[in-house]
């Protein structure tokens, strides 16, 4: 049995898009396939047509073509009974006409062999294609790493627990006499290079997309859809920003921070009239 496919296994599909898909009830590939693209735009925010069409297509693709065989029905016990010829029971011959006794083995081996059941053709497994940032990146090290976070302590500025006046960001101790510095028992940890995750994981995203900031939208050309994610520049206006993600879904790439834009509705505009009238 194949593995079903989800909705994290399709390609330019990132895990906040797959949480408002969710909330808007497409749970599964196949409700993905089967949903229309002008319809699931409206549903989800953030989500253009252009980019719910090549999801759609891509789930289509995911999913197999081959359909199921059919179970053929077992016919019924009343009319398997109408089916069978009645026979009478003859009545036993006289013994002068009886057979011959025959021994067990003679009537073991008079007896034909039943022939051997064809054995079923091996259905082949689909294995899933990994994604190209997963085989770039050593799984070890990922691993590695994600330890080394959970084990990390949070560094704090000396005394910052004790006087208020002292803010929790971290600064370099640099007194003679300071106990944290020679690192004396029950004092706070302090920064080494010990605590740093492999260099191969590192400014990678959670997804372990590289992270590329974009200014324009000539800045996605000759990026790779499976490896690099896009994040937009703070100082990018709304017009480029949209002209940035329009570009992107085009190519099928990942935006981290694409911004939604909230819309009033009639009912909010009235009930805000009302209040101004009173």
């Amino acid at each position: 049995m194949s593995k079903k496919p989800e909705l994290k296994d399709l390609p330019g599909l990132g895990s906040k898009l797959e949480e408002k898909l969710r909330e808007a009830g497409v749970k599964t590939v196949l409700n993905l396939s089967r949903a229309k693209a002008d319809k699931l735009a409206a549903k989800v925010d953030g989500l253009s047509e252009s980019r719910a069409k090549t999801l759609i297509a891509a789930a289509q693709g995911a999913l197999p073509s081959t359909p199921a065989p059919k179970k053929e029905a077992k016919p019924k016990k009343a009319e398997a009974k109408a089916d069978k010829p009645k026979v009478k029971a003859e009545k036993p011959k006289a013994k002068a006409e009886a057979k011959p006794k025959t021994t067990k083995k003679k009537a073991k081996a008079a007896e034909p062999k039943p022939k051997p059941k064809p054995k079923k053709a091996a259905k082949k497994k689909k294995k899933l294609e990994t994604p190209a940032r997963f085989l770039n990146t050593d799984q070890r090290l990922v691993r590695i790493a994600a330890n080394k976070k959970k084990r990390k302590p949070q560094f704090r500025a000396d005394q910052a627990h004790r006087w208020k006046r002292v803010s929790d960001r971290w600064r370099k101790l640099r007194g003679i006499d300071s106990y944290t510095r020679q690192k004396k028992k029950g004092r706070i940890a302090m920064v080494e290079s010990g605590y740093r995750s492999p260099k191969a994981t590192r400014y990678l995203h959670p997804s372990l997309f590289k992270e590329v900031l974009v200014y324009r939208p000539s800045d996605l050309e000759g990026l790779d859809a499976d490896i690099h994610a896009v994040r937009i520049g703070a100082s990018v206006g709304a017009r480029k920003r949209q002209a940035i993600i329009a570009e992107a879904d085009t190519k099928l790439m990942r935006v981290l921070n694409p911004g939604t834009t909230e819309e009033i509705g009639e009912e909010d505009l009235f009930t805000d009239l009302d209040l101004e009238e009173d």
